[in-house]
């Protein structure tokens, strides 16, 4: 089947897309931190909140549409490419792959939840400490690490294919 870009360029813009992503999810805390120390009635909130919308709109959604769309394609171009039995097909995806949608579904949902939070500090409520998220600004990362360890480890079938070559 012939795509009209390569799955190299694909997966390049994929990864492009992610570090772009999980980039802003690691900005957005650290300004929710800094509104957070703010005295409510301070001017300094206005520019800040202002650049929260801007990190938003220019490149968390951008972004994550890219990721999610690259992401989608390279599984249909790597793991479904013969659709004769998809049922057949889908249950031999690799448990890694499942485990890597699992967290980028968790990552999403964190986006989201970023998102509730500024409307709400735009909004003037502060139901979080300045520490909550500063704490908060990492775990992106570190989700990301395990990501990206499973997509290019992909451990579990590796280890399930040398057990039963050894076999």
């Amino acid at each position: 089947m012939q795509h009209l870009i390569s799955y190299d360029l694909a997966r390049g813009l994929h990864i492009i897309a992610v570090i772009a992503w999980v980039s802003g999810m690691l900005m957005l805390p650290r300004f929710y931190a800094s509104i957070t120390a703010l005295p409510a009635d301070d001017r300094a909130n206005d520019a800040l909140l202002r650049s929260v919308q801007q990190i938003h709109t220019l490149i968390l959604v951008p972004s994550m549409l890219l990721a999610w769309s690259f992401g989608i394609f390279l599984f249909f171009a790597y793991f479904a490419s013969d659709w004769d039995a998809p049922l057949e097909r889908l249950a031999s995806v690799p448990a890694w792959f499942w485990a890597k949608l699992g967290l980028v579904l968790g990552l999403s949902a964190y986006h989201g939840m970023l998102v509730l939070a500024g409307r709400r500090l735009a909004a003037g409520e502060r139901r979080h400490t300045e520490a909550f998220w500063r704490t908060m600004s990492v775990l992106p990362f570190f989700v990301a690490v395990v990501i990206v360890l499973l997509a290019t480890l992909e451990p579990v079938s590796s280890n399930l294919a040398r057990l039963l070559s050894s076999s």
